[in-house]
C-alpha cells in the first residue's frame, strides 16, 4: 500500500468527521472503552471467585488468560499506538503518519477486539479468540508498518529511541501469536482435551504474557519515558540539563529482556540479578531527572515522575521475591507484577494521554484538574491492590475485587472528562 493509495481511503462521508483526523483520537477513545470494558470483565469474574458474590462463570479458556491477552495486548497497546503515531513521526522528522494506515490499523485492532469480546459468549468449540488475536495482530502489522515508514523516511540521524520500541512492538507481535496458539490449542478436539493440547497451551500462553511484560510494554514504556521525561521536565525546570544516555537504557533494555527470558525457562531464583540491575538504574534516572524539582513544578510533570519511580519500586519487588525464591520461600504471589502495570503503566498512561489530549486538542496543559485528582486515586487503586496480596478473603471485603472497581470509576471518569475531547473540533482553529 502506497502513501499516496493509503490517503485516499478516508477521502469522503463518514471518514471526513473530525474524530478521524489524528491517530490519537482514535486510539485513545478505542482505549479509553477498551480500559472500561476489559476491568468490568475482570470485575465481573472476581466476583465471583473471589468476592463470592455467584457462581462462577465458565469462559472455555482460564478467566487469566482472557484478562492478560486484553490487558497487555488490547487496553495498553491501543495508547501506545495513538501515542507513537503522533510522536514518533516527530522523533525521526519525518511526516505524519497518512490517515489511511491509522484508520486501517484502528479498524482491524477494534473489530479484533469485538470478535474477542463476541468469544465470551460463544460455546468453546468455536475458535473465535484465536481468530480474533489474528484480527488483531494484522491490524498491529499495519500500525507498525506506518511506524516503520516514518523511520525510513525521516531526516533525523538520530532514531535509537524510535527502533528501539519498534524492536518491541514486533516482539509484542509476536506474544499476540502465541496467545492465538494458546488459545487454538485449547479448543476440545472431539470433547477432550489431550494432555499435549493442555501442555502446548499453557506453554504459548506463558509465553504471550512474558513475552508481552518484558518484551513488549516494558520496553516501550522505558524508553518512551527515556525519550520524553527529560524533554518535559527541561520545559519546565530552568536551569536543567537534559540526561538521556542511550547506553545506560541499552543495559536497562538488555535487563528487561533478560527477566523475560529467565522467566520462561523457569530461572526465578536468578531474576534477581537483571532485576536489581535495572531498579537501580531506574532510581538513578529518576535522580538525574530531578524527580524533587519535578514534582513541585506542575501537576502533569509530577504526574511523570511519580509513574517513573514505581518503575524503580516494582523491580525492587521483583528482586526480592527472586532472591526469596533462591531460599525457597514464596512471597508476594503477583504484588511485584501488579505494582508494575497498575503502578508504573497505568499511572504513564494516565499522564501522557492527559497531556497527549491537551496539548493535541488545543488546549493548555496546565488547564489539567481531573488528570491530577484521578492521578492520586489511581496511586491508591495500586496500593489496595498491593495489600490484597497479602489480606486476602473470599467474601464482599475481598481487595482484589474492590482495586478493579476503583478502576473502573477512575477510568470512567476520566473518558467522561476528556473523550469529549476527541469528538470536537480543535477550539484554536486547528487541523489535528
Amino acid at each position: 500500500m502506497s502513501e499516496t493509495s493509503s490517503e485516499s481511503l478516508p477521502a469522503s462521508g463518514f471518514f471526513q468527521h473530525v474524530f478521524f483526523s489524528a491517530p490519537h483520537r482514535v486510539m485513545f477513545l478505542a482505549g479509553g472503552v477498551q480500559a472500561l470494558l476489559t476491568v468490568i470483565f475482570w470485575c465481573f469474574d472476581l466476583g465471583a471467585r473471589y468476592a463470592d458474590l455467584y457462581p462462577a462463570i465458565s469462559w472455555g479458556v482460564p478467566a487469566s488468560w482472557l484478562h492478560t491477552a486484553l490487558m497487555i495486548y488490547g487496553f495498553f497497546s491501543f495508547y501506545i499506538f495513538g501515542f507513537l503515531m503522533t510522536a514518533l513521526p516527530k522523533w525521526v522528522g519525518a511526516k505524519e503518519v497518512v490517515r489511511g494506515f491509522y484508520l486501517s490499523a484502528f479498524l482491524l485492532l477494534i473489530g479484533g477486539w469485538l470478535l474477542f469480546y463476541m468469544g465470551l459468549f460463544l460455546p468453546p468449540e468455536i475458535p473465535v479468540f484465536s481468530v480474533a488475536m489474528l484480527v488483531v495482530a494484522l491490524g498491529w502489522l499495519v500500525a507498525l508498518y506506518a511506524l516503520l515508514a516514518a523511520i525510513r523516511d525521516g531526516e533525523n540521524p538520530d532514531k535509537r529511541h524510535a527502533k528501539a520500541v519498534c524492536i518491541a512492538l514486533l516482539l509484542g507481535w509476536i506474544g499476540i501469536l502465541s496467545f492465538a496458539c494458546a488459545f487454538a490449542f485449547s479448543i476440545p478436539f472431539a470433547g477432550t482435551i489431550f494432555l499435549f493440547q493442555h501442555d502446548l497451551a499453557y506453554t504459548a500462553a506463558r509465553q504471550g504474557i512474558e513475552i508481552g511484560i518484558w518484551g513488549f510494554l516494558l520496553p516501550v514504556f522505558a524508553t518512551v519515558t527515556h525519550r520524553m521525561l527529560p524533554f518535559f521536565t527541561g520545559n519546565v525546570l530552568s536551569p536543567y540539563t537534559v540526561y538521556r544516555p542511550m547506553g545506560l537504557l541499552w543495559v536497562l533494555l538488555v535487563c528487561l529482556v533478560a527477566h523475560g527470558l529467565g522467566a520462561l525457562v523457569g530461572k526465578q531464583s536468578w531474576l534477581w540479578l537483571p532485576d536489581s540491575i535495572a531498579a537501580l538504574l531506574s532510581f538513578w534516572f529518576s535522580w538525574k531527572w530531578q524527580l524533587r524539582r519535578g514534582f513541585f513544578a506542575s501537576h502533569l510533570l509530577a504526574m511523570h515522575h511519580v509513574a517513573h519511580l514505581w518503575l524503580g519500586i516494582a523491580l525492587s519487588l521483583y528482586a526480592a521475591q527472586s532472591i526469596a525464591h533462591a531460599r525457597g520461600v514464596d512471597v508476594g504471589g503477583l504484588a511485584p507484577q501488579h505494582v508494575l502495570t497498575l503502578g508504573y503503566f497505568a499511572s504513564v498512561l494516565i499522564g501522557m494521554a492527559t497531556r497527549v489530549t491537551l496539548g493535541h486538542s488545543g488546549r493548555s496543559i496546565d488547564s489539567d484538574v481531573w488528570g491530577w485528582r484521578l492521578f492520586w486515586c489511581l496511586q491508591g487503586v495500586v496500593l489496595l491492590r498491593f495489600a490484597g496480596e497479602f489480606l486476602g478473603s473470599l467474601n464482599f471485603m475481598n481487595l482484589f475485587w474492590w482495586s478493579t472497581i476503583l478502576w473502573v470509576l477512575i477510568f470512567a471518569l476520566w473518558c467522561r472528562v476528556y473523550v469529549p475531547m476527541y469528538l470536537k473540533p480543535r477550539p484554536d482553529g486547528r487541523p489535528g
